[in-house]
């Protein structure tokens, strides 16, 4: 599964690493958009696989931030 960016902001923080279990609605990493901040979970309990961004990266709409199997 491949968790994308709900919207234009920033990369706050990262909750996980690669290789964690996480959790179905496990908090993954956090983005600020407009001062707001918007939690990114996962949408399905399983191994964090890959996480494409690091704190600080600027993201786009609809970019892939990380993949749980």
């Amino acid at each position: 599964m491949e968790l994308r960016s709900p919207g234009v902001g920033k990369v706050l923080r990262l909750a996980v690493a690669v290789g964690a279990q996480v959790a179905r609605g496990e908090e993954v990493m956090v983005i600020e958009s407009m001062k707001v901040e918007i939690p990114i979970k996962a949408g399905i309990a399983g191994q964090v696989k890959e996480i494409n961004v690091k704190v600080g990266d600027q993201v786009q709409r609809n970019r892939v931030l990380a993949k749980i199997e």
